[in-house]
């Protein structure tokens, strides 16, 4: 959006969020760290798994490691309950921070490629609240209904379509008959997550469409790309791909090529 691996989406989920799962949406730490022995705990005599977070799929705590990978920060948060694994957007945290109750999607036996590590639980969030230094936003912290989370439409101009193709606005409004068919779509990369759920993620829009039919995710396996290159994607579309993990997507392009413009 099923084997969970990292090879991106934000994409998205997010989605990018959606690969069959996409896992945007990683970071190399080596095999997960234990997590702290309670006290008079022993191996013949372990303590109990620390039971679920008080509210289903909710998360805090203050920040015990950080690092930022692939376009995303991961988190080991310490809480009563034990310590857990978080990943969002890339942000800039400090050990100490406190990141407030925040919605996130739990995902198990988790592989993300860029860092080789396989993580037992974690959960993939929308953003650090509190922790970034920003005022927490009582209403933010819910997870997207579909989809990864939004992408905010960059000032992308219109974009003539390749040779052959078709628009991102066309892709949309001919889904039915496009579904399962290979397209070609040219368009300004946006949004780029990498090694979610064994593929990358790219979104790109050409200045075509409107609100929700302006923005195509793409996932792939190989190619150089950065944010705001201009690409053309070869590759079939999908439609109603629900990946796990809050990644569901109407229309998305699967198992494209990427190549310069």
């Amino acid at each position: 959006m099923h084997r969970r691996t990292s090879s991106v989406l934000f994409g998205v989920t997010i989605a990018l969020l959606g690969c069959s799962r996409a896992r945007t949406p990683d970071i190399d730490m080596g095999s997960a760290p234990a997590a702290p022995a309670a006290p008079g705990a022993t191996a013949a005599n372990p303590a109990p798994t620390a039971p679920p977070a008080a509210a289903p799929d909710q998360v805090d705590g203050t920040v015990l490691e950080t690092m930022n990978s692939g376009g995303y920060t991961y988190a080991k948060l310490g809480r009563t309950t034990g310590p857990v694994w978080v990943a969002g957007p890339e942000t800039k945290l400090a050990v100490g921070a406190v990141v407030a109750p925040v919605q996130g999607a739990l995902m198990t036996a988790f592989h993300s490629d860029t860092l080789n590590r396989t993580f037992d639980q974690i959960y993939f969030i929308p953003s650090f609240p509190g922790a970034d230094g920003k005022p927490v936003d009582p209403h933010a912290g819910a997870m997207p209904a579909t989809g990864t989370p939004p992408v905010t439409p960059a000032p992308v101009g219109k974009i003539d379509p390749a040779e052959g193709g078709q628009t991102i606005a066309q892709v949309f409004a001919d889904k039915a008959k496009l579904g399962g068919k290979p397209v070609v779509v040219r368009g300004q990369v946006v949004k780029l997550n990498e090694g979610i759920l064994g593929r990358n993620w790219l979104h790109i829009q050409d200045g075509t469409g409107a609100a929700g039919t302006n923005d195509l995710t793409v996932t792939y396996a190989t190619g150089t790309v950065a944010k705001g290159d201009v690409v053309v994607v070869r590759g079939t579309v999908a439609l109603d791909q629900d990946f796990g993990a809050g990644y569901k997507y109407d229309v998305i392009v699967e198992n494209a090529t990427i190549a310069a413009k």
